[in-house]
């Protein structure tokens, strides 16, 4: 009996010492930051009518950090995907940088006519390799859907309304864009004043109706 105690003893602890191999691995797992559920909505209009964009991605490594770049896949799903061949292009090879948990990749994005009337879609998958396996199930896949449409942006609250740009409708907001070049992932008030004034001149020289017939204005003051 007291063997089989003995015995019993030293199984458990052999088990014990397989689970924790299993349990603390070397193996490096990558996953993006964003859930595959976190639709990202890109507006080439909303970046100011830029022609080409460079997205950034960022993707996160759970294993531990190695002291040298560290080579992974992503690939376009192509059931999904329905933007353009052509229009799109991943990097030519992906690189974690040493000893971090987190690094960004670029996509390169190009503007196309279609996308003023309609919104492609591009998904992107995390591909297992000899570097990395793959991590959350949630976090292996980003799903991108990209236009050209034009949408009142968060910036335009009433009070640019009331002092700036005067009410809202997506042929003055096209116009400015046109107009102005405004950079639109700077929206300060003083930023948006300028746009304003500059806008306000343009107008003065080159009278312009609205959807509704009247002429085109701003109330920003000189």
């Amino acid at each position: 009996m007291k063997y089989l105690f003995i015995a019993l003893i030293l199984i458990g602890c052999v088990a014990c010492h397989v689970n924790e191999i299993e349990c603390y691995q070397d193996d490096n797992y990558i996953s993006f930051v964003n859930k595959s559920s976190d639709t990202v909505v890109i507006s080439f209009f909303m970046l100011g009518n830029l022609t080409e964009y460079r997205y950034p991605i960022p993707v996160r490594n759970t294993g531990i950090p190695q002291k040298y770049p560290m080579n992974f896949k992503i690939a376009v799903d192509a059931r999904v995907t329905s933007m353009k061949e052509g229009f799109y292009h991943l990097p030519d090879e992906c690189l974690f940088r040493p000893m971090s948990h987190l690094d960004t990749f670029y996509i390169q994005l190009k503007n196309y006519p279609a996308l003023s009337s309609e919104t492609a879609v591009l998904q992107l998958n995390l591909l297992e390799n000899e570097n990395f396996r793959l991590g959350d199930r949630d976090y292996r896949s980003i799903y991108l859907k990209i236009n050209d449409n034009v949408v009142r942006p968060d910036w335009w609250t009433d009070r640019v309304e009331r002092y700036y740009l005067g009410s809202y409708s997506e042929k003055k907001f096209r116009l400015l864009v046109e107009v102005v070049k405004p950079d639109l992932t700077d929206t300060k008030d003083a930023w948006i004043r300028s746009w304003a004034l500059e806008f306000k001149e343009w107008l003065s020289e080159n009278p312009t109706q609205d959807e509704s017939g009247d002429l085109m204005s701003v109330p920003v003051k000189i």
